[in-house]
């Protein structure tokens, strides 16, 4: 089985590289650039997304099975000043390959797993959140990626595509860049333990909750989506479970050896924040008996690790 990933050098598309070696994939990887480290055993090739021939040509030659779409912007916050990179990065790319692939040698062999975001659904009144919930993104990352969904069921439904949209929830682990609570709060409290800075931690809303799953269980869904799912359909990947940041924070807590202060800053405080959101799994598992194998602490004690190794 030959695997195509677009954004292997990512967070994700490094861990799902690895799970499809593991599972005996012959893989493929996209990036703009040469990546300076990647997974043994990985094809890379480049590809313009906005260049329609050079996409159907590198499709011709790799004739992949299944590509896995990741490829995109993922940060809510930055969307908001780089609204049209967004949408570029995100529609405008993915349309690219959808238009290649629809007029390739490879249109009626290839599965497409379309990777979107629990960002799409916004403002929820129901809890869990299932696949046929409104939507209403509150961003326009949110956005981007909903409309991502909506190609997805166009192109399935007006030229007979074999695309699944995935839309994920909160994913951890090792490797994730700042800007994430996890991340931001392991390398907090290891360069504390270093000596580098004060004893003392600086968060926003702690009671917030939220659906978390580890990177590793994330990809194992998406691999069995590939695998399971039905051409045409959504799946909620996510945990299932809501856990509280303040959670989060006093596993993390437990690992260091330092007497912390933990203070909350102002401007890390959220106007209009969520209290709580996650989403039911229900669909996804009956669908491929996926469920979610790393637990939360141990996703933790990683990631701790993974900050410890990287600043020392």
């Amino acid at each position: 089985m030959k695997a195509l990933i677009t954004g292997v050098s990512g967070f994700v598309g490094k861990y799902l590289a690895q799970n499809l070696i593991d599972h005996g994939y012959e893989v493929w990887g996209t990036s703009r650039v040469t990546p300076p480290f990647i997974i043994n055993g990985v094809n890379i090739i480049n590809i313009d997304f906005s260049h329609k021939d050079t996409i159907t040509k590198a499709m011709e030659d790799v004739k992949p099975d299944v590509i896995f779409h990741l490829s995109g912007q993922s940060s809510v916050q930055y969307s908001w000043s780089h609204i049209n990179e967004t949408f570029q990065s995100n529609v405008m790319d993915a349309i690219g390959l959808f238009e290649a692939i629809k007029d390739s040698t490879i249109k009626k062999t290839v599965r497409i797993v379309s990777i979107g975001s629990s960002e799409e659904y916004g403002l929820v009144k129901d809890l869990p959140i299932m696949e046929d919930a409104d939507t209403n993104p509150g961003n326009p990352y949110g956005l981007s990626k909903l409309t991502l969904s909506k190609l997805v069921l166009s192109y399935c439904s007006f030229h007979e595509m074999n695309i699944i949209h995935a839309r994920a929830f909160n994913h951890i682990g090792p490797g994730q860049a700042l800007g994430f609570v996890t991340s931001d709060f392991a390398n907090q409290l290891i360069n504390i333990e270093l000596g580098k800075v004060e004893p003392v931690i600086s968060v926003g809303d702690l009671s917030s909750k939220r659906d978390f799953t580890d990177v590793r269980d994330i990809v194992e869904a998406y691999r069995l989506l590939f695998e399971k799912g039905k051409a045409g359909e959504v799946y909620n990947v996510c945990s299932g479970k809501c856990v509280s940041i303040q959670d989060i924070l006093t596993l993390l807590l437990s690992f260091s050896s330092k007497q912390i202060e933990v203070i909350v800053n102002k401007d890390k405080l959220r106007p209009n924040n969520v209290p709580e959101y996650y989403g039911s799994n229900h669909k996804l598992t009956e669908t491929t008996g996926w469920a979610p194998s790393i637990t939360l602490e141990n996703s933790l004690k990683d990631i701790y690790i993974y900050w410890k190794d990287h600043n020392l």
